[in-house]
């Protein structure tokens, strides 16, 4: 072997090792940043091991096995509040037949393997010991990187009434029945071509909040007489969605790195003229329907069930099936933490694509779509599953230290 290239190898090994052995931060530049950031070793891909669950319908997702004391951050969490989450998906797996293989892109069981850890008696305090004893995490890997894209979503609020008036005078409509109606453009729409039908569901104070809560896809309105109604989405006219984020960067309006849902609304109520052009420009557009249940408790996910604030993900459903839990190690939206929680996969969106990729639901409110709005963030997931899955019967329990 040549001597200069056994001297790079080495080095290599070295390096790996070193990296593998510390946990002290990595500086690195981040693309589009300002300047040098620090980004901590989790960051990295973890080494992977074992035997993987190879996809049934993809040549490049797999699950690696791992264990509690791989995930970082995982004794300091909140399992409670998880648990609580997770609750709400049993009540989903209850209502469907035992039998019923879970979706997705592995074999993992059916719903009985799921439902049956739902009639497990958990007391309070016990919620970690009953998801190390009961689980066993594996590493979500896609094209051999555990690295995906993770977004964020809230609830957007919005104020409403059932009548117009001079204060609500933006319509929030319905499903239309026939065709023509309904494929009518977002500027069409804006410009009138669904008055008199009697599609008004509720009127709202500020058209750029009902474009948002159209992006999103459900709301919570709290009407004149202070009542709150749920909204959620219902439908769409079939056009073609149009990034309006993406021509400001084009124009110049807004650097790419300062992008986002605050940096857009900001812009468009300062330039409003414009801004309603700009609107305009995404044919796209949402129907709504009142959405059944309690709306202080939240939106009701794809699942069927309410999501939880910071607890509930969005995955997409071609990969992972809707209420299973997954550990979360993503940079958080501030930028000087990180984001390490059970979440529960309780939601899906039409953005949501790729074996690696969440959607973190924040909740509801202005605080909420603070957070949600700037997330861009590179992580990883690992999704926890029933351990006689894959005949695992050990019993992990891990470290508090």
């Amino acid at each position: 072997m040549n001597y200069s290239l056994f001297k790079q190898i080495l080095f290599f090994v070295i390096l790996l090792f070193v990296a593998g052995c510390t946990r002290l931060p990595i500086k690195t530049t981040v693309p589009g940043g300002s300047g040098a950031l620090p980004i901590a070793t989790e960051d990295l891909d973890p080494p992977f091991s074992g035997t993987p669950i190879e996809a049934k319908n993809s040549a490049s997702a797999q699950l690696y096995p791992s264990q509690f004391a791989a995930l970082s951050g995982w004794v300091n969490d909140n399992h409670a509040e998880a648990f609580t989450a997770f609750r709400q998906s049993c009540k989903r797996w209850q209502k469907m037949p035992a039998g019923k293989a879970m979706s997705g892109a592995f074999d993992l069981g059916s719903v009985a393997d799921w439902a049956s850890l739902c009639a497990i008696s958990v007391n309070p305090g016990e919620e970690r010991q009953f998801f190390e004893h009961w689980f066993k995490p594996y590493a979500v890997v896609d094209n051999g990187s555990a690295h995906g894209l993770f977004t964020g979503y809230y609830l957007p609020e919005l104020h409403g009434s059932y009548t117009r008036s001079e204060r609500y005078r933006f319509p929030i409509y319905r499903t239309p029945e026939d065709f023509a109606s309904r494929s009518k453009t977002r500027a069409e729409i804006y410009e009138g071509a669904l008055e008199n039908k009697n599609l008004e569901l509720v009127w709202v104070d500020d058209e750029v909040d009902a474009y948002f809560m159209d992006v999103q896809g459900s709301g919570r309105i709290i009407m004149e007489d202070g009542s709150v109604k749920g909204v959620g989405y219902a439908g769409k006219n079939g056009r073609s969605y149009f990034a309006i984020g993406k021509a400001l960067v084009d124009r110049g309006e807004i650097a790419k790195a300062d992008i986002s849902m605050q940096t857009i609304r900001a812009w468009i109520k300062q330039h409003p003229d414009e801004g309603r052009e700009l609107m305009k420009k995404n044919a796209s557009y949402v129907f709504f329907r009142f959405t059944p249940g309690d709306a202080e408790i939240g939106p009701t996910g794809a699942m069927g069930v309410p999501l939880t604030a910071q607890r509930s993900l969005a995955v997409d459903r071609h990969y992972l099936p809707l209420g299973v839990p997954i550990w979360l190690n993503a940079q958080h939206p501030k930028g000087n933490q990180r984001l390490q929680r059970l979440v529960i996969a309780q939601d899906t969106g039409g953005a949501i694509k790729g074996a690696v990729r969440g959607d973190f639901y924040w909740g509801q409110g202005e605080q909420a779509g603070e957070m949600a709005g700037p997330m861009k963030s590179k992580g990883r997931f690992y999704v926890l599953l029933p351990r006689n899955l894959y005949g695992d019967s050990s019993n992990e329990i891990a470290s508090n230290n």
